[in-house]
């Protein structure tokens, strides 16, 4: 009967520990970081955005001359946030970066198409292709790889455009007149906020960047 209690006693500890170790693992991998912030809440931000932007209802009322050249501005920063991530996806090396573009490609995918159904409803065409800045910096990437490229994406796309959409942002929020774009615009403004933030701590843990790689960057400014 001791032996047998012992034993008893043995078993149950050794499940104790499993047990804990398991509770461990999940918590260390539900607090990991993604930027600033755990990737559970980059998630949630990402989708509760996602969300509102669908939920906008768009009307026919015309847009003033001021409005539409608003609209535009939108829509070049989120064409060109679109294109330089879906090329990113596919060739950069690091997983986090890997993780920034996917989640901007779904963001601008959701971002463009609501715009465009403004857009449509009030009769106006919105630019079909990217412009020619956006056409050079895909350009510049596909002749880059590796770390290269991964800092480059953050930088160009992930701090640099969203500082640009950013203020595009803030302006439509605070002179855009239509309701629709308006709407858009704080429905859309959070989650910019937070993919700059994001991209702004991944780029100071990334190593910096090559001799040519920054000549490059510095043209863009």
């Amino acid at each position: 009967m001791k032996r047998t209690a012992i034993a008893l006693g043995l078993l149950l500890a050794l499940s104790a520990g499993s047990v804990s170790f398991a509770q461990e693992a999940t918590s260390a991998a539900g607090s990991a970081t993604f930027g600033t912030m755990s990737q559970e809440e980059f998630d949630r931000i990402n989708k509760e955005g996602a969300a509102k932007v669908e939920a906008i209802k768009p009307t026919s009322t015309p847009l003033s001359t001021a409005d539409q050249a608003l609209m535009m501005q939108v829509a070049k920063g989120g064409m060109m946030q679109l294109e330089v991530s879906k090329l990113a996806v596919e060739n950069v090396t690091d997983e986090q970066v890997r993780k920034l573009a996917q989640s901007e490609v779904e963001e601008q995918t959701g971002l463009s198409a609501k715009l465009k159904e403004i857009a449509e409803a009030k009769g106006i065409t919105l630019p079909a292709a990217p412009d020619a800045q956006t056409q050079a910096l895909l350009a510049k990437m596909k002749d880059m790889s590796g770390a290269a490229l991964d800092r480059f994406y953050v930088q160009e796309s992930g701090v640099k455009g969203h500082e640009q959409l950013d203020q595009v942002m803030s302006k439509v929020k605070s002179g855009a007149k239509d309701a629709g774009l308006k709407s858009l615009a704080a429905a859309a403004h959070p989650l910019v906020k937070t993919h700059l933030t994001v991209s702004r701590a991944m780029l100071t843990k990334m190593p910096a960047g090559s001799s040519t790689e920054a000549a490059g960057n510095s043209g863009n400014n």
